[in-house]
């Protein structure tokens, strides 16, 4: 697993080669599926292995189990390097490398509004935005963000970056709440979230009506011993 902090640090280079390498192998994956089912059970398969380290949940391996009987053990092992592909992205620098692939492959949909934000422009929103949050370290030990309509994580990832340009460790003194209604959104989100180090919650339901599909908690939520924090200063 990588972190914010490390990535800060790595060489940006290598970058463009691992989105060259992902859109390639992924052209390559399960042609027999459409291709957004493909990206789709690539973020569901990524999602459920890191969140069933932690919980150990029969369930979530059943689930696996069925989305990754679908494929050839082939595209199994692709998807493997996808998930590879990913991980060295954002090694080499943080940024919303899912969401930008998504979008470069033209698998948005108009009907759900799926048209990412450009990571560009969520650096530049959260540099004018991190001063007043950074004020919520007066009142407590952390700052809380809530991303009602978080897409892919590029604002709570740009956010993070400005924090720790500030110095300040959002392994540590962030933690976020990201919902969005559709699924894969929520999947790929919480993947990115989970391999750049970022406490968090990520929700799959509706921010307006309140409804909660599912809730995956992220590695540095277990490892921060964020239920407690949590319980001491409420978000």
């Amino acid at each position: 697993m990588t972190t914010l902090t490390h990535s800060l640090n790595a060489g940006h280079h290598d970058y463009a080669h691992y989105r060259r390498t992902f859109i390639r192998l992924f052209s390559d994956t399960a042609r027999y599926h459409h291709r957004h089912e493909v990206f789709r059970d690539f973020t569901a398969l990524g999602a459920l292995a890191v969140q069933n380290a932690f919980l150990r949940c029969l369930a979530l391996e059943k689930e696996y189990l069925a989305i990754a009987g679908r494929y050839q053990p082939e595209d199994m092992q692709r998807m493997s390097q996808l998930l590879g592909s990913l991980v060295c992205a954002l090694d080499c620098r943080p940024g919303d490398f899912l969401g930008e692939i998504f979008m470069d492959l033209d698998m948005g949909s108009a009907y759900m509004g799926q048209f990412f934000t450009p990571f560009s422009l969520s650096q530049l929103m959260a540099r004018v935005t991190v001063q007043d949050m950074v004020r919520q370290l007066e009142q407590k030990p952390f700052i809380t963000l809530d991303e009602p309509a978080a897409g892919a994580g590029s604002m709570v990832i740009a956010f993070a970056q400005a924090l720790a340009d500030q110095g300040i460790n959002p392994q540590q003194q962030l933690f976020v709440r990201c919902t969005d209604i559709d699924a894969t959104a929520a999947q790929m989100c919480y993947l990115q979230l989970s391999y750049l180090g970022i406490p968090a919650e990520v929700i799959t339901g509706n921010s307006l009506t309140l409804e909660v599909r599912r809730v995956f908690r992220t590695p540095f939520w277990y490892l921060g011993g964020w239920e407690q924090r949590l319980n001491r200063h409420p978000a």
